[in-house]
């Protein structure tokens, strides 16, 4: 099952700690810390992917009626998603996978037994094979990888030479592991995207608005003390106008336009802007914020301590949606006018962006209730309808 495994006779210098250890012979054996979590016997251990794929059984996703599986319906972009991570990032991190196997499969022997975390050796019957509870995805990842390199290059030879942790529960149970799982999803809580977004440093796009853009602090509207880290979307009272999810977006909005469908198509949209043009970008975004800045109502709000409550109240430019919309408007007619970036966003401050006024009345306002309206169609439209008053404001 792999070279973290072993046969019983090639750990025989384990009896020299003194421990007394039942010896199984013909079990494969795995080095791992024994605890207990309730009343069941979990051992944490570490294979390499290229060996512990080889151990997992078939995928089981979840039915009711018979009580097997523990898996949700497998998504088939998520799981391409982590294979392309893994594959392309030779400093990943993947959190332990959750596996399982019953008492005739699996025998954990402790070097102390009256120790209650203790060092010692999970005997695997050869052939057994994990049924993995949680990490279906992540699992099915490594596979799909591991494949797509199997003659060997860098990829199999770093990914032979890396671990993953692995949690083995000795537990059988279908019912048990089912209710793990969801009391797993339960008791876990994703960042915000304005949280992860802003500590992935991978991304240009991120770096850029956090060094050159936040940081230096010189454009007021996105300096530091304007933009929100820590939610998405600052509260009525906050005097941050947006979270750095909305700052992310809007700009990468600005510089590819609205045409890409996916998360995954829009970053690299982005991403392949900056790279063919950092610092020209950079000039574009300088422009966009300062100009955003600039807008009659924003640079009032800045200027008072309550300033962006009554922004908020007042105006729908504190609002995520609107300021992608501009964003978007800003791309679009830069790409079909000579007119700069500047000159747009000047132009932009003579729109009626008020609460009760017209512009954005059946776009990304209801006619009915004058509420928000959500949705891509929704920003589409608006920024159409901004991109046609930017333009006739320049004629």
């Amino acid at each position: 099952m792999g070279s973290e495994m072993a046969t019983e006779a090639s750990h025989e210098s384990f009896a020299e700690s003194g421990a007394k250890r039942t010896v199984i012979f013909g079990r494969v054996a795995l080095p791992g810390i024994g605890y207990k979590m309730g009343n069941r016997q979990m051992v944490t251990t570490v294979m390499s992917p290229v060996n512990f794929v080889g151990t997992v059984g078939p995928r089981q996703d979840w039915d009711p009626l018979s009580g097997g599986g523990t898996n949700r319906k497998e998504d088939k972009a998520h799981r391409e998603d982590i294979a392309q991570y893994i594959q392309s990032t030779e400093d990943y991190v993947l959190n332990s996978l959750l596996v399982y196997m019953g008492p005739d499969d699996a025998n954990f022997e402790p070097d102390d037994p009256d120790a209650p975390i203790s060092q010692g050796i999970l005997y695997v019957r050869p052939g057994a094979k994990f049924k993995v509870g949680d990490g279906g995805h992540r699992t099915s990842a490594y596979a799909d990888v591991i494949q797509a390199h199997q003659h060997g290059d860098a990829v199999l030879q770093r990914l032979t030479n890396n671990g993953q942790p692995i949690i083995v529960v000795l537990d059988d149970d279908p019912l048990r592991r089912a209710q793990d799982f969801t009391d797993l999803q339960k008791n876990s809580k994703p960042l915000n995207a304005s949280i992860a977004q802003s500590m992935n440093r991978r991304q240009a796009i991120n770096r850029l608005l956090i060094d050159r853009v936040i940081r230096p602090g010189l454009i007021p509207a996105v300096a530091n003390n304007r933009i929100e880290f820590l939610v998405d979307s600052p509260g009525k009272l906050s005097p941050k106008i947006m979270g750095f999810k909305t700052l992310r977006y809007a700009t990468g909005t600005l510089l590819t336009g609205t045409g890409n469908r996916t998360t995954r198509g829009w970053e690299e949209a982005v991403n392949v802007v900056l790279t063919k043009d950092v610092d020209g970008s950079y000039d574009k975004i300088v422009e966009f914020w300062t100009g955003f800045g600039q807008l009659p109502p924003v640079a009032k709000a800045l200027g008072t301590e309550k300033g962006v409550f009554l922004l908020r109240e007042d105006t729908w430019l504190a609002s995520a949606t609107v300021i992608y919309a501009i964003a978007a408007a800003v791309h679009s007619a830069a790409n079909s006018t000579d007119r700069s970036i500047s000159q747009l966003m000047k132009s932009a401050g003579k729109i009626d962006f008020r609460r009760d006024g017209e512009t954005l009345i059946g776009t990304l306002v209801d006619k009915e209730n004058r509420k928000a309206v959500g949705g891509r169609e929704a920003l589409e439209s608006a920024a159409h309808v901004i991109a046609e008053r930017l333009e006739s404001e320049l004629r």
